[in-house]
């Protein structure tokens, strides 16, 4: 399992996006020497990902990217929309200053879905040719087998529809990996859970693999060793509703959405009694699952 250092390189954004945080739009892009000595003082710079609403818009990737790589960096994840992958100065610019690992946000496979999230005309045209840029560089003779492709799809009500079109579109591009993160406390999560199984069973029968984030492996029967918490549990105190009790997943598992449960909506989870891929996600967990986190 990679564990990466995270480091946000600032609030602004390309677009106005429905799905991401909201940031204080009075700061401003962090200055590389600030940057700098974030990096400088991490205690393993070994994995490193920029992230930050829309990384590519600070003036001071490239430098920071290359700060990185003197400080020890071997791996170098770039969170971002893919907008301005779309210019190929700018994508050749990131690869010769040493980042070849890239995870994109898309919402949707077509411009009404995905707009409807970024708020910006013509974002889904730049998304979709930036893809196209980093798969046309990562089979090229030069470059193949270096630059690793991941997408994020950020799952909310607006677009589940969309969602397994949207896993067929990504896998026509090649991408290496797809993430599937629940988004939005309104979004029905038995039907999303649905959902989201047949959207990785599209992604598996074109050798993509995925993973999906916010559904607990109660709601995804069949698709647990896709279940990102399972491949990377995370340590959590807060206590369990008691529908969990008696799940065979109790121990490695954090349990149904804090924000879901908070509203009422602890109903929708039930223990699983038997599970046959619990040895194997065990398994995976002891050696470091390679599949976990790229």
């Amino acid at each position: 399992m990679i564990a990466y250092q995270k480091l946000c390189l600032g609030p602004e954004g390309n677009d106005h996006c429905a799905v991401c945080p909201v940031w204080d739009k009075e700061k401003k892009m962090y200055d590389l020497t600030g940057l700098t000595h974030q990096v400088n003082a991490l205690a393993d710079p070994e994995n490193v990902e920029l992230c930050g609403g829309e990384s590519t818009s600070n003036k001071d990737l490239v430098s920071l990217i290359s700060s990185a790589r003197r400080r020890g960096a071997r791996r170098i994840k770039l969170m971002t929309s893919g907008q301005r992958l779309a210019d190929w100065a700018i994508l050749m610019e990131l690869i010769e200053g040493g980042c070849r690992l890239f995870e994109v946000k898309i919402h949707g496979s077509r411009p009404e879905t995905h707009e409807a999230m970024t708020g910006e005309r013509g974002s889904f045209d730049q998304t979709l040719q930036g893809l196209q840029n980093l798969s046309t560089l990562s089979g090229s003779g030069e470059y193949e087998g270096t630059i690793y492709v991941a997408a994020r799809v950020g799952v909310t009500r607006a677009n589940l529809e969309d969602l397994v079109p949207t896993i067929a579109l990504l896998a026509s591009l090649g991408v290496d990996r797809i993430v599937l993160a629940r988004r939005g406390v309104d979004l029905p999560m038995t039907q999303a859970a649905r959902v989201v199984g047949n959207a990785m069973r599209v992604a598996a029968l074109n050798r993509v693999w995925s993973v999906c984030e916010g559904f607990p492996p109660c709601l995804m029967k069949g698709s647990e060793m896709h279940v990102a918490e399972l491949l990377r549990p995370a340590p959590s105190e807060a206590k369990k509703p008691k529908g969990c009790q008696g799940c065979s997943y109790v121990d490695i598992c954090s349990g149904p959405p804090r924000d879901v449960t908070s509203k009422g909506g602890s109903r929708a989870f039930r223990a699983v009694s038997s599970s046959p891929y619990l040895e194997d996600i065990r398994h995976l967990l002891q050696m470091g699952s390679p599949h976990a986190e790229q």
